[in-house]
């Protein structure tokens, strides 16, 4: 396994939830990282609380990932600090627009369709971008993407959001297929249950019971970015084990009826 000391990885989506466990778990790991999401203070707040880890100073950049200029900015930042990147870690992602419900298609609009895909999926693409161009002239390189088992299975009410994070699959899918013979790995990773502050965008509804914190998640992106250059891993889903068993139960239920 590869040493995660003094590696170079910008974090998007860091202020919080599985982006902001990310982040803790790889300075306290030895890692450098940049802080990158939507609000300046929401980045400089995280900035300060990762200073009081006992590791390498983090740095920070504000980033609205459906702005092509933003990540532009993001990557130029850590090239200036770092002069390489050496990886990005794609979590930030929107369930649906801010004061939003969960609705079904018919009821949707527009708006809100364009909110969540320009944040998911777009916003995937544009920082992809921005980091691939300076990872190709490195000639090395990893990414890895969030995507969710939505985008493999889609939930009711959640229709836009899955469609997103199914196109998140294949973006990554592409582009791992382009860029590994630059010598870049790109990983797409598809948490099931995680509690996270994205749930509070589905109103008065609980997190499903037994779900991860997202310090699992957590872990398993710093698994995958620590696996040795000629290994990676396909798609790989992230569940509690509660709620696995319990699907796996009412599986067979239903086969035997």
């Amino acid at each position: 396994m590869n040493d995660l000391r003094d590696m170079h990885v910008i974090v998007t989506g860091a202020a919080s939830g599985i982006g902001w466990a990310t982040a803790q778990l790889l300075v306290q790991r030895g890692a450098r990282v940049m802080v990158a999401d939507l609000k300046p203070e929401a980045v400089e707040e995280a900035v300060g609380r990762l200073r009081q880890i006992d590791g390498p100073p983090p740095l920070g950049q504000p980033c609205d990932v459906r702005q092509p200029d933003d990540c532009e900015r993001l990557v130029v930042a850590a090239v200036e600090a770092w002069q390489t990147i050496d990886a990005l870690v794609h979590c930030a992602g929107v369930l649906r627009p801010p004061g939003g419900r969960p609705l079904p298609l018919h009821e949707l609009t527009p708006d809100e369709y364009d909110f969540v895909v320009g944040t998911n999926l777009r916003g995937t693409f544009l920082v992809n971008r921005a980091v691939l161009r300076q990872m190709v002239k490195q000639k090395s390189g990893q990414i890895i993407n969030l995507s969710s088992t939505s985008g493999r299975r889609g939930r009711a009410l959640d229709s836009i959001y899955s469609a997103s994070k199914a196109g998140v699959i294949g973006l990554s899918e592409s582009v791992a297929e382009e860029v590994r013979p630059y010598g870049i790995r790109v990983q797409t990773l598809l948490p099931d249950a995680v509690d996270t502050p994205l749930w509070q965008q589905n109103g008065p509804l609980p997190p499903p019971p037994g779900s991860l914190p997202a310090e699992r998640v957590a872990e398993t992106i710093a698994f995958c970015l620590s696996l040795p250059t000629d290994a990676y891993c396909d798609n790989l889903v992230v569940a509690p084990l509660r709620v696995r068993r319990m699907r796996s139960r009412r599986s067979k239920k239903e086969e035997s009826q």
